[in-house]
């Protein structure tokens, strides 16, 4: 940000600004994990093209609020959707797979733009490389087959239908 000529309070405010974008784990109760993790991704993918774009102020901060919520926020609400496909007595090591995967993202992406911009790329074309890892993500996520999902669902349901036959 500092090379593309705001000062260190402005980088500070789009850092604030990335944060509250992180807010959207309310929209999961509305119309469920999956849609919301792959339209974060998608939204992601245009977000970082138009913030390579654009120089105006609000805009950015704007892009950079949904560029928040289009990766932090969107690995915090994976978190909970990746949960409902382990038992109970690996959940943890699951969760814990997909957290590693996350920070290795979180360590390679500033190490990447570094090196790109290194490389001479400008700041504007660096941010367009957050698309690739938003469009695989994306992709990864639609391509979740949710039937094998919610496995505490499934047990309870399992445990109801026995219930039943077994009474008659």
């Amino acid at each position: 940000m500092q090379q593309s000529g705001y000062g260190l309070t402005s980088s500070l405010s789009f850092n604030l600004i990335s944060g509250i974008g992180q807010i959207d784990g309310y929209l999961v109760g509305k119309i469920g994990h999956r849609r919301v993790l792959v339209s974060l991704c998608a939204i992601g993918t245009v977000c970082f093209v138009i913030l390579g774009l654009t120089s105006n102020p609000i805009a950015l901060y704007i892009l950079i609020a949904f560029g928040g919520a289009c990766t932090v926020g969107t690995m915090n609400l994976a978190n909970t959707y990746i949960s409902e496909y382990y038992p109970r007595e690996v959940r943890t090591t699951g969760i814990g797979w997909a957290l590693a995967f996350g920070r290795i993202g979180a360590i390679v992406a500033p190490t990447l733009i570094g090196l790109l911009l290194a490389a001479n790329y400008s700041p504007q074309n660096a941010f367009m490389a957050f698309t690739v890892p938003s469009i695989m993500a994306a992709l990864a996520l639609f391509a979740v087959k949710e039937r094998y999902g919610s496995y505490d669902k499934l047990q309870l349901e399992g445990n109801i239908k026995l219930k039943a036959t077994s009474n008659v």
